[in-house]
């Protein structure tokens, strides 16, 4: 490791069907070059578009993305170019999100050729994410053999989960020979989420009772938080369990599975190919995988409305257990790009809610601009938030601390 220096950290946040990218001067938090590629392999009629900011210019480049190689290599191109023009802006370092690592990794990790051949042993524990993160951490060690590489674990701010809502009931056996139970995911965002919500109340970490609505175009997942403890969250041993999300079906009867397999005469390879890729959104719209969509076309579409029904009630089953799990929340926020960019999504979640005394202020929440605003009415006994995500930064403080002090991994 290095002593505490001012350095420049490009961080790399794949989603199912995006790419965001950001450039830090680290420890300043300083945002120097960022964008997102977004609709990769979407299915739909609109095509892929990069958005690259920086300074105050913005480039919206529409194209063409199969796949998150295709983006990284077209981003590259982009960051490439504007470091020629701005030497203050090349990056030093590379920082990583990876959502599912086992039981490999419990911390923020350097990578080496050790490290990436353990990642590939997890590559079936999160199929949508954990392949299209280490292509892109193999291709940047690739490319950039001379730049050191972190990655930051999704899944460490769930390791406080108590063992009645993480353990699955199934055979001990079975549960301790491959570590299987609930393990939750989008805890980078869900960190981020409770330590911004805590500061805007101006409250300790440790005094507040949060439920965090990660609702994005791709995963979706909602957190209980109990005093900075995460105590449950929506999806399970892998990304597949909880929230219908965009091509991801969410609870399911495993029943269900057996069924289909059994008339179906589906391999375990096609059976996941259906529930991973071919369900949620996309299997009930079927034109598109992206729930604004299927709100475009509401009022004129009955299967539009039975997405955005079925997606909304979901949502809303997790917000009323985990207020009951809490005895009620002082803080419910919405975050990423649906729970930021949609107010119906948030008026229907929670319309129903008026029983134990929290209540939307709508004129707030569809009058909603940007940055952190407070969306319930006075009267609520639960302050309702939308606050954009912002997992980046937390990559990259921790990939800083890791760079420059280590945790002996």
């Amino acid at each position: 490791m290095i002593s505490k220096k001012n350095i420049n950290i490009l961080v790399f946040n794949c989603g199912s069907s995006s790419l965001k990218y950001k450039i830090f001067n680290m420890p300043s938090q300083e945002i120097l070059l960022y964008g997102e590629a977004e609709r990769i392999g979407t299915h739909g009629q609109k095509s892929s578009m990069i958005n690259h900011y920086i300074g105050k210019k913005k480039e919206r480049i529409k194209t063409i993305l199969s796949d998150h190689n295709e983006a990284f290599k077209k981003v590259m191109v982009l960051i490439k170019r504007d470091g020629k023009l701005n030497k203050a802006i090349n990056f030093d370092i590379f920082a990583h999100r990876y959502v599912h690592p086992g039981n490999s990794f419990r911390s923020t990790t350097l990578v080496t050729k050790p490290v990436l051949k353990k990642l590939r042993k997890t590559l079936d524990l999160a199929p949508i994410h954990n392949g299209i993160s280490y292509k892109m951490i193999a291709l940047c060690s690739e490319k950039f053999k001379k730049k050191p590489q972190l990655i930051v674990f999704d899944s460490t701010f769930h390791s406080t989960i108590p063992q009645e809502f993480s353990t699955y009931a199934i055979p001990e056996k079975l549960r301790k020979k491959y570590n299987l139970k609930k393990i939750g995911f989008h805890g980078i965002s869900h960190k981020y989420i409770m330590q911004e919500a805590c500061r805007f109340v101006e409250k300790p970490v440790n005094t507040q009772k949060i439920i965090s609505c990660h609702l994005g175009t791709g995963g979706s997942s909602v957190c209980a938080i109990d005093k900075g403890k995460s105590i449950n969250n929506s999806m399970g041993f892998t990304p597949l369990e909880g929230l219908m999300m965009n091509t991801r079906c969410g609870d399911l009867d495993p029943g269900t599975v057996f069924y289909l397999m059994s008339k179906e005469n589906l391999s375990i390879q096609e059976t996941e190919e259906i529930l991973n890729y071919k369900s949620g959104i996309l299997g009930i719209l079927k034109f598109s995988s992206d729930l604004r969509d299927a709100i475009e076309m509401i009022n004129k579409d009955q299967k539009a409305k039975m997405a955005f029904d079925m997606y909304s009630q979901r949502v809303k089953k997790y917000v009323f257990f985990y207020s009951l799990l809490l005895q009620k929340p002082d803080i419910i926020v919405f975050t990423d790009s649906l729970g930021v960019l949609v107010p119906l999504l948030r008026e229907k979640i929670c319309s129903s809610l008026k029983f134990m005394d929290i209540e939307i202020d709508k004129v707030k929440n569809n009058n909603y601009n940007k940055g952190t605003v407070e969306i319930s009415t006075p009267s609520s006994q639960t302050k309702i938030f939308i606050l954009p995500t912002d997992e980046e930064v937390m990559i990259a403080r921790e990939a800083y601390k890791e760079y420059t002090h280590g945790n002996n991994n």
